[in-house]
Formats: C-alpha cells, sequence, structure tokens
C-alpha cells in the first residue's frame, strides 16, 4: 500500500497543477478577449453583463446537479451581495476598463500588486503577522511600479494605469473581507450569487447609462461567450478545484505566469508591447508575489 502511495500522491499533485495552470491560461485570456470584444463593438458594462450572466448560469446549473443547498441567511445574503456589488463589480469595472487605454500585459502586471497590498492590510484589518518576507514583497512591488511608472512610453496611459492600480487596490480589500464570508458560505454557492449580483448591477446601471447593447455582431458574442464560459466558469472551478490538492502558496506560485501568458497573447494576437523597463519593472513586481508566497 506504502509503495502505491507514492505514485499515486505524485499523480494526484499533478492533476492538481494541471488545473491551476489551465485556471491560469484561462484568466491570462481575460484583457485578450474583451479587447477583442470592444474592437466588435461592445461596450465594457454589455461585455461585463453579458459575461456575468453566462457564468451566474453555468455555476447555478453546477449547483442544481451537485444537489448543494443554495440557502443563506439574510445576514448571509447582505454580506455576499455587498461584497459582489462593492467589490467583484467594481474591481471588474476598473480592470476591464483599463484594457481599453493601456497595453493587456501593463494592465495585468500593474493589477498583481494586489498580493502585496493584500499582505499590509490583512496586518492592519485582521492583525495577520507581517514578517520581513512580506516587508521585502512590498518593497519589490513598489519598485516594479516605480521602474513601470517611471519609464513612461508612446502607450503610456495614465488613466489606464490608474484604473488598473485602483483595481488591484480593491481586489485586495475584497479578498480581506470575503475571507471572512467564506468561512461561513460554500465558495460555488459564493461564486453563485457573486456571478448573479454581478450580472443585475450591470444590467442595471448599463441601461440607465445607454451602455447596454446586445445586438451585435456573432464575433463579439463569441468573444463575449468566451469570457463567460472559460475566463470565468472554468478559470474559478479549476482554480478552487487545484487549490485543494496543490495548497493555495502553490497555486499563488503558478498564478504568476498569468502576466507573462497575458503579454505573449497580446504581442501575437494584438501587436501589443512591452518596453524593456515595463518588462523589468513587471518581472520585480512578481517577484515580489514570489517572495511573499514562497512556503
Amino acid at each position: 500500500m506504502n509503495v502505491l502511495a507514492g505514485p499515486k500522491e505524485q499523480y494526484r499533485k499533478l492533476n492538481g497543477i494541471i488545473l491551476i495552470v489551465i485556471a491560469t491560461l484561462s484568466l491570462s485570456t481575460e484583457a485578450i478577449a474583451a479587447k477583442f470584444s470592444y474592437q466588435a463593438g461592445a461596450t465594457v458594462f454589455t461585455v461585463l453583463a453579458a459575461r456575468n450572466i453566462l457564468g451566474a448560469l453555468l455555476f447555478w446549473v453546477t449547483l442544481l446537479f451537485s444537489k448543494t443547498s443554495a440557502v443563506l441567511s439574510s445576514n448571509q445574503l447582505f454580506k455576499v451581495i455587498s461584497l459582489s456589488i462593492g467589490g467583484q463589480a467594481m474591481i471588474t469595472l476598473a480592470l476591464f476598463n483599463s484594457y481599453k487605454y493601456i497595453p493587456a500585459g501593463m494592465a495585468i502586471l500593474l493589477f498583481f500588486v494586489y498580493p502585496t497590498i493584500t499582505s499590509i492590510l490583512a496586518y492592519f484589518l485582521l492583525r495577520e503577522p507581517l514578517h520581513r518576507r512580506k516587508l521585502l514583497a512590498l518593497g519589490l512591488t513598489l519598485v516594479g511600479c516605480m521602474i513601470i511608472l517611471g519609464k513612461p512610453t508612446e502607450d503610456f496611459n495614465h488613466l489606464g494605469v490608474s484604473l488598473a492600480l485602483t483595481a488591484a487596490l480593491i481586489n485586495a480589500i475584497f479578498l480581506v473581507f470575503s475571507s471572512k464570508v467564506l468561512n461561513d458560505v460554500a465558495v460555488p454557492v459564493f461564486n453563485a450569487y457573486m456571478t448573479s449580483s454581478c450580472a443585475i448591477f450591470f444590467l442595471v446601471i448599463g441601461m440607465f447609462l445607454g451602455e447596454i447593447n446586445f445586438n451585435l455582431p456573432v464575433k463579439a458574442w463569441g468573444f463575449m461567450t468566451f469570457l463567460g464560459v472559460i475566463c470565468t466558469f472554468v478559470a474559478m472551478f479549476t482554480f478552487l478545484k487545484g487549490i485543494t490538492i496543490v495548497g493555495p502558496s502553490r497555486s499563488a506560485i503558478i498564478s504568476t505566469l498569468q502576466p507573462a501568458f497575458t503579454g505573449g497573447l497580446g504581442f501575437f494576437l494584438l501587436g501589443e508591447h512591452l518596453s524593456t523597463w515595463q518588462i523589468i519593472g513587471g518581472v520585480v513586481i512578481l517577484l515580489g508575489v514570489l517572495v511573499q508566497k514562497e512556503d
């Protein structure tokens, strides 16, 4: 039994790593699919509404077939909806708007300062210890941002940069507060309610602003469907499944491949490029993430 346990456990961990890689690749295509959707005539609100509607449908179908109870108390429901609209909806709204102004790779690189911001917030709000490794990560992250922002290029846009960094800040706040809610609400249930809340939010606000238009070409719907199925449902499902096998630290390390994948796709599919200094700054930021997540 013990002889077989080793290879079996290695196979299990390999499956977990593959799941995290699939999730990372899925998320890496998000910015690219969003940009192609914009080029086909879709607005940011239309893209986000369609994405969350499709994602919500898939999450609810999954809950139905798994026979998982999705009943929440009024207090739990209030917390989930508040986090969904005040957190996730604002994150994606800022990030997806940043895609309109700066290269996909730069947007994701700047967004990846969120792990360090999360550690700082957790220290003040959750009383989590702030070790020297986390302080080093903060220093590296700040240096990386200074390198990127200190060497502007012709495709440098202050609004796009501000939106990406705002998304990172809100995401850090979201992660700190959602950790408490997820102690009482199962992750699949949380995802179903979250995507549903975001879908309603983007539909209502988008219609009020006159930014919702579903009369779009097939090409736009193809990319929006991709965002809902691959970048939302598949990415969340595989990441959460993989994290239970390989753990959060290794999952976080693997997920740092996302900016590289996104930058590569942006270069080959959209003709976008990052300057040498932007790449150096991005590497420094990712080193900060790795230093923090290393066991």
